[in-house]
C-alpha cells in the first residue's frame, strides 16, 4: 500500500497530529463520517471532536409548541448517547471529545473549527454548505473524490488509495484529465495532440481500474492551467476530496498545481491529499 501524506492548508507544513471535527446528526452518513474520522486519527495521530447541535430554530412558530421541542430534545440526547456507544464499539485509543450546543449546526461547526484550531471538518451531506463558510477544509461524507491525472497516468498505488478512500466514505470518484495547453506553442500542435490522446487514454485506464473495484466513477477532461481547471471541476462535481501528486526533483504540472493550491488556501476550501511522487510514475 502506498504511503499517503495529508497536507493541511495552514503554514505549509505536513500534518502529523490531526484534529478532526465531526458534525454528527445521527444519520447513517454521520455515523460513517465518525468512523472514518476515528480511523484517520488512529492512523495519523490526533483527536476527534464530535459535535452534536440541537437546532432550536426548527421550532420557531411551530404550532405544536414546547411539547414538540421537548420531544425533539429527548431524541437529540438519545443521538448523542448513540454516538458515544458507537465510539465504544470502535474500541479505539483515539481521544474523542463530545461537544453539544444549541443553534444552527453549520454556523456553530464553522465557529468551533476556527476557535479550536481544527484541521478538518467531516460532515454529512446536509451540512455541505460548510464548504463555503468554514475556515478549514471540509470533507462531505459520502461525497465525491476528484483525482486529476495527466499524460503520465496514475500509478496502481494511487488507484488503490483512491479506492480505499471511496469505499471507506461511500463516495463516488471523478477521474479528471488535465491537459496543460499553456506550455505548448502554436508550432507544437502535434505534440499537444499527442498529449491530449495520451491523457484521454490515462483517464480511461484509471476509470476502468476504479470501476473494477465496484466504485461509481465518471470522467472529464479539461484544458488550461491545472490549478484553475481542478478548482472549476471541483465546483462542477461538488468534490469534497482532491488527490494530487506531491512535488519531486522534476515536478509535474499536477504537483505544481498542488503547490499553488496549498499556497492559496482561500481558493481551495477542500480537503487535499498529496501522494508521494514516487507512487505516480
Amino acid at each position: 500500500m502506498c504511503r499517503i501524506t495529508f497536507q493541511i492548508n495552514r503554514s505549509d507544513r505536513r500534518l502529523t497530529i490531526m484534529k478532526i471535527l465531526v458534525v454528527y446528526d445521527g444519520t447513517v452518513h454521520a455515523k460513517r463520517a465518525l468512523r472514518y474520522g476515528i480511523s484517520q486519527c488512529a492512523e495519523k495521530g490526533g483527536e476527534v471532536m464530535l459535535l452534536s447541535v440541537f437546532d432550536r430554530g426548527l421550532f420557531v412558530d411551530y404550532e405544536a409548541g414546547l411539547a414538540a421541542e421537548d420531544r425533539a430534545r429527548q431524541e437529540f440526547l438519545l443521538r448523542v448517547q448513540e454516538a458515544k456507544t458507537l465510539v465504544q464499539e470502535e474500541r479505539t485509543l483515539v481521544n474523542v471529545r463530545y461537544i453539544t450546543a444549541d443553534g444552527d449546526p453549520d454556523t456553530i461547526a464553522a465557529q468551533l473549527a476556527g476557535s479550536e484550531g481544527a484541521d478538518l471538518i467531516l460532515a454529512p451531506p446536509r451540512s455541505k454548505g460548510l464548504v463555503k463558510t468554514s475556515p478549514v477544509p471540509v470533507q462531505v461524507i459520502p461525497g465525491t473524490i476528484l483525482i486529476p491525472v495527466d499524460n503520465a497516468c496514475a500509478a496502481p498505488g494511487t488507484v488503490e488509495y483512491v479506492a480505499r478512500e471511496a469505499i471507506a466514505t461511500a463516495s463516488e470518484v471523478v477521474v479528471l484529465g488535465i491537459v496543460p495547453v499553456h506550455i505548448y506553442s502554436s508550432s507544437e500542435k502535434k505534440e499537444l495532440a499527442a498529449v491530449k490522446k495520451r491523457t484521454a487514454d490515462c483517464v480511461r485506464r484509471t476509470k476502468k481500474l476504479i470501476h473494477e473495484r465496484g466504485i461509481p466513477v465518471t470522467d472529464a477532461i479539461r484544458a488550461g492551467f491545472p490549478d484553475e481547471e481542478i478548482l472549476k471541476a471541483a465546483d462542477i462535481h461538488d468534490a469534497s476530496l482532491i488527490i494530487l501528486p506531491a512535488g519531486s526533483a522534476v515536478p509535474s504540472e499536477l504537483s505544481k498545481a498542488a503547490s499553488v493550491l496549498l499556497d492559496e488556501p482561500h481558493r481551495l476550501r477542500r480537503t487535499l491529499f498529496l501522494v508521494p511522487a514516487e507512487t505516480t510514475a
